[in-house]
């Protein structure tokens, strides 16, 4: 049967349907809500945990100007796995496809207190930046700050890697990093830096 050429909607409607086969009803030519075929996506699509990491170091660069890489605790995983990630922070992907990466940081500054500290961020993509640095300024002392990332990654290329660094830019003092929190009150400490992947399956 061949279908007649129409005119294009611009504007669709989750109401708006599609033409397609029903492979249940002897390949019959029918008629499909895009709202029902948006619902059959998400009930088949989900994000499954593939790494799951974190640090209980302090994370300190030795001098100012000095790129530090984040670390996430012990190396996890092999080449048969869709991420691994080795024991100095870097995360390679082994197999193509949307991924979703949530990093954290506890940026605190500890010590001598005076002046401003001015710790830098990045994200790297196999060794180059990737994005805007991102930047922190303490002025006191004994101050957390959460920083938390989220982004979706798509690989095409088996064997990227990933990595963050920090650095105590000398725009400021020689002060600031990564830093654990003992809690006292029962539930778990502080990392100093997590780790989270999920790819979509």
């Amino acid at each position: 049967m061949k279908i007649a050429q129409y005119g294009t909607d611009s504007t669709p409607s989750l109401s708006s349907k599609l033409i397609g086969t029903d492979t249940s009803d002897s390949n019959a030519t029918k008629n499909f809500e895009i709202s029902a075929i948006l619902a059959l996506l998400n009930e088949n699509t989900q994000f499954t945990p593939v790494l799951s990491a974190s640090s209980t170091i302090n994370q300190t660069p030795s001098g100012l100007d000095v790129p530090l890489q984040i670390s996430f605790g012990p190396a996890q995983g092999s080449s048969g796995d869709a991420v691994m990630i080795d024991a100095a922070g870097t995360i390679t992907f082994n197999e193509a496809g949307l991924y979703l990466v949530n990093g954290y940081g506890n940026v605190e500054r500890r010590g001598s207190s005076g002046g401003t500290t001015v710790t830098l961020f990045r994200f790297l993509v196999n060794g180059s930046q990737s994005s805007s640095t991102k930047g922190f300024e303490l002025a006191t002392t004994d101050v957390m700050i959460p920083y938390e990332l989220t982004t979706p990654i798509n690989i095409t290329t088996p064997g990227t890697t990933v990595s963050f660094e920090i650095m105590r830019d000398s725009s400021g003092n020689n002060g600031g990093g990564l830093y654990t929190h003992t809690n006292l009150g029962g539930w778990p400490n502080v990392p100093s830096a997590e780790m989270n992947i999920w790819k979509l399956q």
